[in-house]
């Protein structure tokens, strides 16, 4: 019997697997941050946007790189601005609460409450990755239809 089987038992824990572990722990860890980087936003959110720079590769390739709007995005997220948010870049509400539901869900499961499912952080990164994708090709195609989204 391994040592997370043993331990899981001793605290009457439901058994994770060890990435799915690892991952819960580094959202734990990632909470406070979380929680400070929202509250900073959400008092001084437009002084942060209105002294952020130009983004470089815009600057010089005239494209939109991957995280172009994600700041203001964020901004909006947190002063409940969802679709704003969305519209400004789509990865970062999703992330937001992907982060959450993961969070709350592995804790549910790991502690032998009722949750949603054992739900692989493996099909939120694939959906992560081609939220970012998708927004990156659609945002870059529609300037050469003329159309500027941010």
């Amino acid at each position: 019997m391994s040592k997370l089987s043993e331990y899981c038992k001793k605290k009457n824990y439901r058994e994770m697997d060890i990435e799915h572990l690892l991952l819960y722990r580094i959202c734990l860890v990632l909470l406070p941050f979380m929680i400070a980087g929202t509250l900073l936003f959400i008092f001084k959110g437009d002084k942060i946007i209105a002294a952020g720079g130009e983004c470089m590769f815009r600057k010089f390739s005239g494209f939109y790189c991957v995280g172009c709007g994600g700041t203001r995005a964020f901004n909006y997220l947190v002063h409940l601005h969802i679709l704003k948010s969305f519209y400004f870049h789509p990865f970062v509400p999703y992330t937001y609460f992907a982060y959450f539901f993961y969070t709350i869900n592995s804790f549910l499961y790991r502690h032998n409450k009722k949750c949603f499912a054992k739900l692989s952080p493996f099909v939120l990164i694939y959906i992560g990755l081609g939220i970012l994708t998708l927004n990156f090709l659609v945002k870059n195609i529609a300037i050469f239809f003329g159309i500027y989204m941010i």
